[in-house]
């Protein structure tokens, strides 16, 4: 079992470092658009590539974490490598047509954009846009939203090389989007009478160049280049019957970030709000996420052997990794949240001000409340993901969709969009709390806490069980086996 930790340390640490790379460089990406685009362009672009962002997670990296991996993992376990390539190919058929799909429909509904924010009118508080605005975005939204078909093909990717423990190209392609980006500001931003423009190209020329290298990376490492339109496959058919609620359930979180995109935009504090949001990834990804992607390929093949203990030793370990390395981020950014915003992002003759600067501050430190939480949800989760109970977080996520509408409209009002970050805070809060008591929820799929009992001094206080000189050998084997290890002398920590 210490040899299996010491391994997904290892990966953990290597999807880490490439997400860490790919982070600052996207720290880099924001610090350039925020200083050089003006403010009706940020308001627009931010808003419009979220739309295929929501979609690219819900869809893409959703049905990685949910359905494929596992599904996969199982294959390449039970039936052989063969077997395995057949079905990477038959879902990666089924992959393709959705997202093909998902694509045109998205362009077809642009035009019920001025609907949908007229029915946020009520609740914002905040003046209607211009004509001008509506139109220019709905335009944007016609061209990046084909983004979802490039970035989402290239996400179906990571879920075969997760699978085969190839960590590092999935880690750091994403920091071709950013350097896409950064070049269209730099080199295009005068050369479209429209800056916006400029971004949009480099959002394509992004989403290609990680497709590209995804799609390389899974040849060289599995086998697998092009799909086998094999969509009769049994495991297309599994796979999509572990996706349906997984889809509703990913459904209700993208609508949450769905409705909070369009009270921010009528609030005209999407730019302050995705500064904020910025920082709190940094930690999320590099720490959180890269944790909760390298137990889940272990914890499914456990599920697949029912290997309970595994799953829940992995989780545990996890969980405690994560809250290690994401707590002296967590009090830095709650700290010296004003400090930091203003030595990334506030620079002089900038066009991102002072003023812009104290309010990212604001909304990072009521994000910031929630940062081991939304760690926490990303990594327990995977439990439920390893044994295909894709109906527990469907549930959790439904009630959740509903608490955080009825936050957004209480706070919003008093708070503006500090309340907007704060109902996002006490959402994930909830989930964890809500996950380990879940009647679904067993044991071993997701801990009630990551922290061992409190074992007072005495005969059985040592973190491995009884001492050597303490009860016979089968007492000791039997503690060891049935109880997790304690805290010696202290109480666990109660964050």
């Amino acid at each position: 079992m210490s040899a299996a930790r010491h391994q997904l340390t290892r990966f953990a640490a290597v999807f880490a470092g490439g997400t860490m790379l790919s982070r600052v460089l996207g720290l880099v990406r924001d610090v350039v658009l925020l200083s050089a685009i003006p403010g009706p362009a940020k308001e627009i672009f931010f808003f419009a590539f979220k739309i295929p962002n929501m979609l690219r997670d819900m869809l893409g990296e959703g049905a990685v974490n949910a359905a494929y991996v596992p599904l996969f993992s199982r294959s390449l376990e039970q039936d052989g490598e063969e077997a395995f390539k057949r079905l990477v190919r038959a879902c990666l058929s089924a992959t393709m047509i959705l997202f093909f799909v998902l694509t045109v429909v998205g362009i077809l509904l642009v035009p019920l954009l001025p609907t949908a924010l007229a029915l946020l009118q009520p609740l914002s508080h905040a003046d209607p846009l211009p004509q001008e605005t509506l139109e220019r975005t709905m335009e944007v939204l016609r061209w990046i939203i084909p983004y979802l078909f490039f970035i989402g093909t290239a996400v179906f990717a990571m879920g075969p090389l997760f699978v085969v423990k190839h960590y590092g190209t999935p880690s750091w392609a994403p920091m071709l989007l950013n350097i896409a980006l950064i070049a269209s500001c730099l080199l295009l931003n005068d050369y479209f009478a429209d800056p916006v423009w400029a971004l949009v190209t480099g959002v394509w020329i992004g989403g290609i160049a990680q497709l590209i290298v995804l799609f390389l990376a899974m040849k060289r490492h599995t086998g697998v280049l092009l799909p086998s339109w094999e969509l009769g496959h049994p495991g297309v058919k599994q796979a999509l019957f572990l996706l349906l609620p997984v889809i509703v359930g990913q459904a209700t979180g993208e609508v949450n970030k769905l409705v909070d995109a369009f009270f921010a935009f009528k609030l005209e504090a999407v730019t302050t709000l995705y500064a904020a949001n910025r920082l709190i990834q940094l930690p999320l990804s590099i720490f959180g996420i890269a944790v909760a992607v390298a137990i889940l390929p272990t914890i499914s093949a456990a599920g697949a052997r029912e290997d309970h203990g595994e799953i829940r030793a992995t989780l545990l370990h996890a969980l405690r990794q994560s809250a290690f390395l994401v707590l002296p981020a967590l009090v830095a950014l709650l700290v010296m949240g004003e400090e930091i915003v203003g030595l990334l992002f506030v620079h002089g003759g900038g066009e991102f001000t002072a003023s812009d600067g104290h309010d990212a501050a604001l909304a990072l430190f009521y994000y910031g409340l929630g940062l081991l939480s939304f760690t926490w949800v990303k990594v327990g989760v995977q439990g439920f993901f390893a044994i295909h109970d894709t109906r527990t977080p469907v549930i959790i996520a439904t009630l959740s969709m509903a608490l955080n509408i009825g936050l957004n409209m209480l706070l919003v009002g008093p708070m503006g969009f500090r309340g907007l970050a704060l109902a996002t805070s006490i959402i994930c809060s909830w989930e964890n709390v809500t996950a380990p008591s879940s009647p679904q929820n067993s044991s071993w799929a997701w801990p009630s806490s990551p922290w061992p009992p409190y074992c007072p001094p005495g005969p059985y206080s040592s973190p491995n069980g009884p001492s050597p000189s303490n009860g016979s050998p089968e007492a000791r084997s039997a503690n060891s086996s049935t109880s997790p290890p304690c805290w010696v002398s202290s109480p666990p920590p109660t964050s």
